[in-house]
């Protein structure tokens, strides 16, 4: 199944989607900014406006009743780019650890590469786990501090942020494995129990 057979256009103009849009657009100066040491002041704005939009787009879809295909997607991507984006500028810039920057790169890439195998073989999208949801929160309240002090604000947040990171891993790993086990119509019989 083609990814444009699962989105309607009109999913374009969702408010959480368009929330989620948004954070990708703010991505640019995000890191353009947060590569100068005179702007690091609207660095943190921008980096709290694109979490904002983050911790707002799944209510906002929720409470309207439009859960989407195409949020289903973009969100993680989003999240996903503006996180490890950030975590690159900050090993550059800011004393963050290049080790950290590429496990999360390799987590990311891995999650993404996941859901798009099991979106060409099973026609399904997966969803975030609780432990990335937290993973993306813990890692922006990381980026944050690393933004705003350096290691010295940033490194403690960084090893108790490990914690919902090396659960994530998990879990999506295993939920993979699941899924890709399941046969055609498993998932229906499930739901039925």
């Amino acid at each position: 199944m083609a990814l444009r057979d699962l989105i309607e256009p009109r999913e374009l103009l969702y408010p959480s989607n368009l929330l989620t849009i948004s954070r990708l657009l703010l991505l640019p100066a995000t890191i353009y900014y947060m590569q100068r040491t005179d702007r690091r002041e609207r660095a943190l704005l921008l980096l709290a406006i694109t979490m904002i939009t983050d911790a707002l787009d799944g209510p906002i879809a929720r409470r309207r009743g439009e859960v989407s295909k195409l949020g289903q997607i973009l969100d993680p991507i989003a999240d996903k780019a503006l996180i490890d984006s950030a975590a690159v500028m900050l090993s550059r810039t800011r004393g963050f650890p290049w080790w950290a920057t590429g496990l999360l790169i390799f987590r990311d890439v891995g999650i993404l590469l996941a859901g798009l195998i099991v979106l060409r073989r099973k026609a399904q999208i997966t969803t975030a786990e609780s432990s990335g949801k937290l993973t993306t929160l813990a890692m922006t309240i990381v980026a944050l501090l690393y933004l705003a002090g350096g290691p010295r604000w940033g490194k403690p947040a960084l090893y108790a942020a490990l914690v919902p990171f090396s659960l994530s891993f998990v879990q999506y790993g295993w939920r993979f494995i699941q899924i890709m086990r399941d046969e055609p119509g498993d998932a229906e019989r499930k739901d039925a129990m």
